[in-house]
């Protein structure tokens, strides 16, 4: 779909030019964020946003800012000072050593979408009006700023929110780049003012001075003057200077601040221990928040400051960790040598058995080619490692965490039963071992998993008392909801589904799955408005979601608004050209626009795609009916019932017999409908009659209309008064 450019970036190789032209406009509300991640690492800009914005709003519109204190809070910790922790989990209250579950890689798009949406509601008229952002230093900021920007970028309503983004050079963020040349006008901002470049003719302590102020900036400024004596000045002095700096910031109290400039001050600092305690606390809350891509870099860093041979802990520490949020961005090639690297560097047989646990997630879960033989050898020789462990408590504890491991190995070679006895004893034996209030988070996932296979059995009524069990010990989670609203879906309790996706919405920021579950439910109770509502925002916050375009399609042409449907049908066909189900709709689309040619094109576009796609076989039917080749009609209708017989598809096979008068085959047809729960059975009884009184069978004929009108009105009365008049002498 084509965009409108409403946004600015200024290209410029000085901050301080391209403050002077984003500056010569007046704005009625606007907040500059300083994006370089050198200062307070992921999110950076973001969170520099939300501590300008954030205290103001939540005096003025405290329930609008509580709704989204998850992301607020994700984002900017030091808000909590601010506004109160509303919503709390298992996951988010567990201490690290009991920590078994970590985000989707997917949750910090979800922060991000739910950040918009309260941005939007703020630049409402009737609260803050429009907002002009502007993101400074957008060329160094880190991934999850580039996907809050590209995001904003690609939502945000100009009339609402108009944002500029400000660069000494192209972002090297592909979405973030790609999102700049799609919704922004770039302007190039030439200095006119030459920079005085040398330090030649300068003084120690301007030197120095210089220095200073380049690393008192993070190292962020872009004066050349600075950097030139910053590589100029003695090593020792830069150390001095760096630790200061951390120094100082540490005093500051705020959390970001150790995700950011202290680690990369104490990095440049004397004590490779202390840059190396940063790196663990910041890597320990990265992870712990779903920021991967933060984790990983900072656990190289680690890494490089500590050895296996005097700090196994710490590097076995960023190593597992790393290997974690790889496997959690889907990253896998490089898990088997790290995994493989801590197993070498020691015999303790508790970090074998941690490793021994990790390989087989990797080889039932990541590996390209799934190898759950290999997988069920490695958990199991975790099982065993962990009856050495001497302490009850915890042996109790890794024995059934290990066995939850072997479970999903289980479910994953089709041994569901097997997957089921092994999570109950586990869930039994952890309620004897330990206290209730010790690895509740454990205990609520293994219940959970205990869900998800009973549902894999289909044993509804029993998943759907454990969803609810489990929803008991961890409220607040909102996959849990989700989960148990699918599940009430499945079993065709939609209003009790509906009313846990609102609970899952309310938990979370926005995710797509969600959406699109909850208008499927409203559109199969019927309440098409509410149904396209949850397509329009699905869409919203993920435009090239293909199941939603379809829907959204579909819908769109059941309510006759072919050119909206056409739209989202061609647009879903962009992104994938040979979408069978999009094919089909086009077709159907292409149908009521009177375009039989490009509808059969279409349709047997759809079939070369997928033979096996029923709607393509009736719908091409039906078409070939219309354009008069019924034989071809036959053809299409006989290969749909060979994949699913069904009353829909005999009666229209039935109706085309009609057509050519081959009334035994037709009658052959309604017959075989009528055996169906959902047929028709009032028209097919009229129809059927028909077809016997041509071939002569009046006795029959009047059989069948008889129970048609059994059944009240009917339309065909006076065709039936013409055709069989004795029928009604006596009625």
């Amino acid at each position: 779909m084509k965009q409108s450019i409403t946004h600015q970036w200024l290209i410029g190789s000085r901050r301080s030019d391209r403050e002077k032209k984003y500056f010569e406009e007046q704005y009625s509300t606007c907040y500059v964020s300083n994006c370089h991640c050198n200062l307070r690492g992921p999110y950076t800009g973001t969170g520099d946003l939300l501590r300008q914005i954030i205290p103001e709003a939540y005096s003025k519109w405290p329930d609008l800012i509580l709704s989204h204190c998850i992301e607020i809070l994700s984002i900017a910790p030091e808000l909590k000072a601010v506004v109160p922790v509303s919503v709390e989990t298992l996951t988010s209250l567990a201490i690290p050593k009991e920590r078994t579950r970590y985000y989707s890689k997917l949750r910090t798009l979800r922060m991000s979408n739910g950040l918009i949406d309260l941005l939007l509601a703020l630049a409402n008229r009737e609260r803050m009006g429009k907002l002009t952002l502007i993101f400074e230093n957008v060329q160094a900021c880190d991934q999850l700023d580039a996907e809050f920007i590209s995001t904003l970028l690609r939502r945000a309503k100009s009339d609402l929110i108009q944002v500029i983004v400000s660069s000494s050079e192209i972002a090297e963020n592909e979405a973030l780049k790609k999102a700049l040349q799609t919704y922004t006008e770039p302007t190039t901002i030439l200095s006119d003012i030459e920079q005085d470049m040398g330090i030649v003719n300068l003084s120690d302590e301007q030197r120095l001075e210089l220095t200073k102020r380049y690393i008192f900036s993070d190292c962020t400024s872009d004066c050349e003057q600075e950097l030139l004596a910053y590589e100029a000045t003695p090593i020792e002095i830069r150390q001095s200077l760096h630790e200061e700096r951390a120094e100082s910031l540490i005093k500051e109290e705020q959390w970001s601040l150790h995700l950011g400039a202290i680690p990369f001050h104490l990095e440049r600092g004397t004590s490779e221990k202390s840059a190396s305690e940063a790196l663990f606390k910041a890597v320990s809350y990265s992870i712990n928040m779903g920021f991967y891509d933060a984790t990983i870099d900072m656990s190289l860093r680690g890494r490089k400051l500590t050895n296996w041979s005097s700090e196994f802990d710490n590097s076995r520490y960023f190593t597992m960790k790393m290997a974690t949020s790889l496997a959690a961005l889907g990253e896998t090639d490089d898990i088997p040598t790290l995994l493989g690297e801590v197993y070498a560097n020691t015999d303790d047989f508790r970090v074998h058995m941690q490793i021994s646990y990790g390989f087989s997630m990797y080889y039932t879960r990541h590996h390209r080619e799934r190898e759950h033989e290999k997988a069920k050898e490695w958990i199991q020789k975790a099982i065993d490692l962990a009856e050495l462990i001497e302490d009850e408590k915890e042996r109790a504890f890794q024995q059934v965490f290990n066995q939850n491991g072997l479970a999903l190995v289980e479910l994953h070679m089709d041994n569901p039963e097997e997957a089921l006895r092994l999570v109950t004893e586990g869930w039994q034996r952890l309620n004897q071992a330990l206290a209730p209030d010790e690895h509740m988070l454990h205990r609520s996932v293994l219940l959970h998993n205990k869900g998800l296979i009973y549902v894999a059995l289909k044993r509804f009524e029993e998943a759907a008392e454990t969803f609810s069990q489990v929803i008991q010990i961890d409220s607040n989670y909102p996959e849990y909801y989700f989960d148990r609203g699918n599940l009430y879906s499945r079993m065709g309790r939609l209003d009790e589904a509906i009313e846990d996706y609102n609970q899952a919405i309310k938990l979370s920021p926005p995710f797509p799955e969600v959406y699109f579950n909850r208008a499927t439910a409203f559109n199969r109770l019927g309440d098409v408005e509410k149904a396209m509502a949850d397509y329009d925002y699905l869409l919203d916050i993920d435009p090239e979601n293909l199941d939603g375009l379809l829907n959204r399609a579909t819908l769109l042409y059941q309510v006759e608004k072919l050119e909206m449907a056409r739209k989202d049908a061609e647009f879903g066909l962009e992104i994938e050209p040979d979408h069978a189900r999009l094919l089909c709709t086009l077709g159907l689309i292409e149908m009521s626009d009177g375009n039989n040619d490009q509808a059969l094109k279409t349709f047997t576009a759809a079939l070369n795609k997928d033979r096996e796609m029923m709607a393509a076989w009736t719908n091409r039917a039906v078409l070939y009916y219309e354009m008069g080749e019924y034989d071809r009609a036959i053809a299409n209708l006989t290969e749909a019932i060979a994949l699913e017989k069904n009353a829909t598809v005999l009666y229209n096979r039935a109706w085309v017999y009609e057509a050519q008068e081959e009334w035994q085959l037709s009658i052959s047809d309604y017959t075989e409908a009528l055996a169906f729960s959902d047929a028709d059975e009032q028209d097919i009884y009229y129809r059927r009659g028909l077809c016997f009184i041509k071939l002569g069978d009046r006795e029959l004929g009047t059989e069948d209309w008889n129970k048609h009108l059994m059944f009240g009105e009917s339309p065909h009365v006076n065709e039936m008064m013409q055709l069989l008049p004795s029928l009604f002498v006596s009625k």
